[in-house]
């Protein structure tokens, strides 16, 4: 990967810079590599993101070494490892064989039945999730789980901001083995960390990624909260998906007193969370998951939209790592599983397929022209914004001009 390492931090940005051009994930990575634990992640109302105490700043530049997003600043290569031939992925359609945790989760019960599976082999001590519960439910708290119930609470997608690099920290200072659930920006982040903190190589010993279109602003869940006659105070646990598959949109009150449920294919947050995202979703490059063992996806087809009840994961095996655990959880019961071709992984979201390397620069191109004043990318800009027209170009103007972004 490229070293995002550039005479902004001797100029004084630092992060601070990405999050001034609007380039944070939220993914917390800064606050994890920080020598001098000036950084802090901030849950804005919208999105989260990192903050720094200028007066505490050293200047070294390691938060840029494990930013996602400041390669945006540098130049338009992510620097991203080149893929061996996609022939070498095991894809397969899975699922927990207990219905107890395939059914309250967002798609077969993949993640929290390998990571139970894997603590019951005592091949690791837990897993890196997030939930939406408590006083704050709107905002989604990256958390290590240990047990069985623990991990449960943190079943089903988050439909808003998470910043998983923040339960590093504790990692880094809790002996054990741990499985990363994360989208592909926040993994990204964490193989930064690994290879700047190499504790975390022994710690971390399985990276999950989710099959991701974009972390979507926590408003546009309350807005949805609310159209739902829902008063957001009176929220204590969201749940976005569940109940089977394609899942249910549910929110409960105190005592788990239950205040709305609805399809989630019905008008539910796969249309109220979409317009809304971080600007670095608009200009990702990874959907897919490169730098993690697994990526895990929904099996989107009209097919099993009419047909399965349930649940199915569609999952991409990506290392040597990452095909053991998963034998591991077959051959013991703990999943069911049939396989399937890349090309049906890629077909189930044919919309975060990019076609090519040059389409993908030249979407970079044009940020780089429209949002740094960079005039050397103007043809490939021009290309790259033909490409990814159905983005919706005016959206992401609007969040680029909006000063109060993350607040």
């Amino acid at each position: 990967m490229c070293n995002p390492r550039t005479d902004y931090a001797a100029k004084g940005g630092a992060i601070a810079l990405v999050v001034k051009k609007k380039a944070c994930c939220g993914c917390g990575g800064c606050t994890v590599i920080c020598p001098a634990s000036c950084i802090e992640l901030v849950y804005g109302e919208r999105y989260n993101y990192a903050q720094v105490d200028a007066r505490e700043c050293i200047k070294c530049g390691k938060c840029l070494e494990v930013c996602p997003g400041a390669f945006l600043l540098a130049g338009t290569d992510p620097g991203f490892c080149d893929e061996p031939a996609k022939e070498s992925y095991d894809c397969r359609l899975i699922c927990a064989a207990d219905d107890a945790i395939r059914l309250d989760a967002s798609s077969g019960g993949f993640i929290t039945g390998l990571i139970l599976h894997l603590m019951d082999k005592g091949l690791v001590d837990g897993g890196i999730v997030a939930k939406c519960e408590g006083e704050k439910p709107l905002v989604a708290k990256s958390f290590i789980a240990t047990d069985r119930e623990s991990l449960l609470s943190a079943r089903g997608s988050k439909y808003a901001p998470v910043s998983s690099c923040t339960a590093l920290t504790e990692v880094l200072e809790r002996p054990g083995r741990y499985v990363f659930v994360g989208t592909p920006c926040m993994v990204q982040a964490l193989r930064r960390l690994q290879k700047l903190m190499p504790k975390l190589n022994d710690r971390v010993v399985l990276a999950v990624a989710m099959v991701c279109s974009g972390m979507a602003s926590r408003l546009s869940t309350k807005a949805y909260i609310e159209q739902s006659g829902v008063n957001p105070a009176d929220v204590r646990r969201i749940c976005y998906r569940g109940g089977g598959w394609p899942g249910r949109f549910r929110i409960f009150g105190e005592k788990d007193v239950l205040l709305t449920d609805r399809p989630y294919l019905d008008g539910a947050p796969i249309r109220a969370v979409a317009p809304d995202h971080y600007l670095r979703c608009w200009n990702c490059m990874d959907h897919w998951g490169r730098f993690a063992d697994i990526a895990v996806s929904d099996p989107w087809t009209q097919e099993m939209i009419e047909n399965e009840r349930k649940g199915k994961s569609a999952i991409m095996v990506r290392t040597e790592r990452g095909r053991d655990a998963v034998a591991s959880a077959i051959d013991s019961g703990d999943m069911i599983a049939e396989s399937i071709t890349v090309e049906d992984m890629l077909g189930y979201n044919k919309h975060l397929v990019i076609d090519s390397e040059h389409a993908r620069h030249g979407w970079m191109a044009g940020y780089q022209l429209l949002f740094f004043g960079r005039l050397k990318y103007l043809w490939p800009a021009m290309r790259g914004l033909i490409h990814r027209k159905r983005i919706g170009l005016k959206t992401t103007l609007k969040a680029r001009l909006d000063k109060r972004y993350y607040h």
